[in-house]
């Protein structure tokens, strides 16, 4: 493995990450917009459906950066809402807050790992490594599953072995090279 392949791998793996971020991101825009257009309608008035889109797609910005997230504009939002409109309200908005990032937790592991091509353990322990390697900044977030990525397939193409013992080209690559092991049941099956 030379340098420019190397190079390329890497510009791939932050790729795909800006990939799936989108994609966390879009989720996040169609969870908050569903979560506020039913306070919208069944407990207080927020605003007009295209208020709802801005406001929506204004926490699908702040969630893209890593950093911040939607809860430095929802938590303040709720309590402001509380303290001035309505306790209510302020309720709401923080119940649609839990909601979609309990959703969005659940979801990115397997959204990253799908498109990063690492499984959702893996992907939830580079982000772990990662925060504990560089302190309590949460650049370690995005940069452990990226560097595990690269150094993976670095690993993968020097040894063409896979971590773990697997073969194959990747986590989800489901192919059986040993048909040795192989169990035909077709021929007890009576038409």
């Amino acid at each position: 493995m030379n340098l420019f392949e190397f190079i390329k791998d890497a510009k791939n793996s932050g790729i795909d990450w800006l990939k799936s971020q989108l994609i966390l991101s879009g989720s996040t825009f169609l969870l908050t917009f569903i979560g506020l257009l039913i306070v919208d309608q069944k407990f207080e008035n927020i605003g007009n459906v295209v208020g709802l889109i801005f406001i929506c797609l204004g926490l699908a910005i702040v969630d893209f950066i890593p950093v911040i997230g939607i809860s430095a504009v929802m938590l303040p939002w709720a309590v402001l809402a509380a303290l001035t409109k309505s306790t209510k309200l302020g309720i709401c908005i923080f119940v649609v807050f839990v909601v979609v990032m309990i959703i969005k937790q659940i979801l990115e592991p397997f959204i990253r790992g799908k498109s990063l091509g690492i499984s959702p353990i893996e992907e939830v322990i580079a982000s772990v490594l990662g925060y504990l390697i560089c302190g309590t900044n949460a650049i370690g977030f995005i940069l452990g599953p990226i560097v595990y990525i690269v150094g993976k397939k670095t690993y993968v193409k020097f040894t063409g072995k896979q971590i773990g013992g697997g073969k194959g080209n990747g986590y989800f690559n489901k192919s059986n090279s040993n048909d040795d092991n192989i169990i035909d049941i077709t021929d007890d099956v009576e038409e």
